[in-house]
């Protein structure tokens, strides 16, 4: 009769050994093997990955070892320390609980501890936890000292330079930017989109081809996404008071005081952007930081401000601006009976969405295109009429900001005078020039802010403001800057629900 071997006789012990990089206070690669065969018994399997990390699994021999355990053919596993085997505790108690199915022990030499003991195992799971949180330290020490950096020094964070800029060293060799020759593009498409109220992102893409300059691409052109992105970065914009204010307005959290904002430098957002990586706006600054860098600005803050109100406006019209036959009206008229949109499929025939295709609506609207189109225009035309007569108060508003700013500025200065004279305590004057500060501050604001009805709109400063005769682009703009939504019954009447 033949004579059975039993598995434990088959099994064998593995010593597994780990070094992500040669170093001098670490213990090299031989060692941990030799440390490890002393523990185990004769004919042990040795496993050994040299330059591979502890922060995960996704290693060759590591792997080798699972797939033994799990045929049964390891007994023990001796590592010179638990970290060898992993850095991770989600990591390290997924082997685990396979040496456990499978009746493997596990043994760290330098912690002197053995999960065949009760202790041991309590003490294995608390000495993952412990190398679990100095490496998340690690990390955290990493991450600070990268944001304090940039805050100290204004350092460029690395990475491929924007469009206009070239990577480059500081006299102290700081990382910085370096402007180049495409510096001047990116000025132009600053220039065109801000100060020509019927440009377009796609028309700046197109001259900026026509002019000579070249994009990335095979073909060399730009698209209005990469134009966009271009126009949203501060790296470009001087960082000075307002640039400061209008970040603060945005809720963006800012690393320099407001005095530290004087336009010597620029300014650049470090940190994950919302969304996903193909849009081409920050949906929101909240979670985002605003660092001054340390080399200069080349767009004045006013003009970049002014692009980033308008690049909002465009991206909230977006969808309702794309080609459509219902034209300047798209995504705006809905049935007053059941709220669903209102389409023209058989044009210039009008239907309901929820009766033609939802079959949930029983509204017939007899109206055409045509008749809405004129409708809605007599009841446009009326805004524009109000809207003319407030362009007229604005700007009488405008020169009446501008004296209230120079009048305040005279009682500083008035103020100023008092604190020299030493008779009024200091804290009182402080108190009352912060109070007339922050006064200018959000006049200067408003102004920058409250762009005209026919800046937003594309259509330039004339008045009388006539809607028949914009062409179908303004028409748009003046719609949706207008309308909220349209509401058309049976019988063709309407309901503009508006903006205003």
């Amino acid at each position: 009769m033949a004579k059975t071997t039993s598995l434990k006789t088959l099994r064998k012990d593995a010593v597994y050994a780990r070094q992500s990089l040669d170093k001098k206070d670490s213990l090299s690669i031989e060692a941990q093997v030799d440390m490890g065969l002393k523990r185990a018994d004769e004919g042990a399997e040795i496993y050994k990955d040299k330059g591979y990390s502890g922060k995960n699994t996704d290693r060759p021999d590591l792997q080798r070892l699972k797939a033994d355990i799990e045929a049964d053919k390891i007994k023990r596993v001796i590592v010179y320390r638990l970290d060898r085997i992993s850095r991770n505790i989600a990591d390290f108690y997924q082997l685990y609980q396979l040496m456990e199915v499978h009746k493997c022990e596990f043994i760290s030499i330098s912690e002197q501890f053995e999960t065949s003991t009760p202790m041991g195992r309590a003490m294995m799971g608390i000495l993952i936890v412990f190398a679990q949180m100095e490496r998340e330290s690690i990390q955290e020490r990493v991450k600070d000292n990268y944001y304090y950096r940039i805050k100290d020094d204004g350092r460029w964070p690395g990475g491929p330079a924007p469009k206009g800029f070239d990577n480059a060293r500081t006299k102290d060799r700081k990382p910085t930017l370096k402007p180049n020759s495409d510096i001047e593009m990116v000025k132009l498409a600053f220039d065109w989109y801000g100060n020509d109220a019927s440009t377009s992102l796609a028309k700046v893409a197109t001259r900026l081809f026509e002019k000579g300059y070249r994009s990335s691409r095979k073909n060399g052109r730009f698209d209005s996404v990469t134009i966009a992105r271009i126009l949203q970065n501060p790296v470009y914009a001087v960082a000075d008071n307002l640039l400061y204010k209008y970040y603060k307005m945005r809720k963006a959290h800012i690393s320099h005081d407001e005095d530290l904002w004087d336009g010597s430098t620029s300014a650049h957002i470090v940190g994950k952007r919302a969304g996903n990586a193909n849009t081409r706006k920050y949906t929101s600054l909240e979670e985002q930081t605003v660092y001054r860098t340390n080399f200069a600005g080349v767009v004045p803050s006013t003009l970049f401000i002014t692009v980033q109100e308008r690049l909002a406006r465009n991206e909230k019209m977006g969808r309702a601006n794309a080609p459509s036959k219902m034209m300047e009206l798209a995504g705006l008229v809905k049935c007053a009976k059941c709220g669903y949109a209102i389409r023209a499929n058989n044009f210039p025939h009008l239907n309901c969405y929820g009766r033609s295709t939802l079959h949930s609506c029983d509204a017939s609207i007899t109206i055409d295109f045509m008749a809405l189109q004129e409708k809605v225009a007599v009841e446009v035309q009326k805004q524009l009429d109000i809207i003319a007569r407030k362009f007229l108060d604005d700007s009488i508003k405008a020169t009446k900001n501008t004296k209230e700013i120079e009048r305040i500025n005279g009682e500083i200065a008035r103020l100023v005078d008092l604190a020299a004279l030493g008779e009024t305590p200091i804290d009182q004057i402080s108190k009352a020039i912060d109070e007339r500060k922050r006064r200018i501050d959000e006049i200067e604001l408003s102004q920058q802010r409250g762009l005209t009805f026919m800046e937003q709109a594309k259509i330039s400063v004339s008045l009388p403001l006539v809607y028949s005769r914009l062409n179908n682009e303004q028409k748009k703009s003046v719609v949706n800057l207008l309308i909220k939504k349209v509401l058309l019954s049976e019988n063709g009447d309407i309901e503009i629900i508006w903006k205003i």
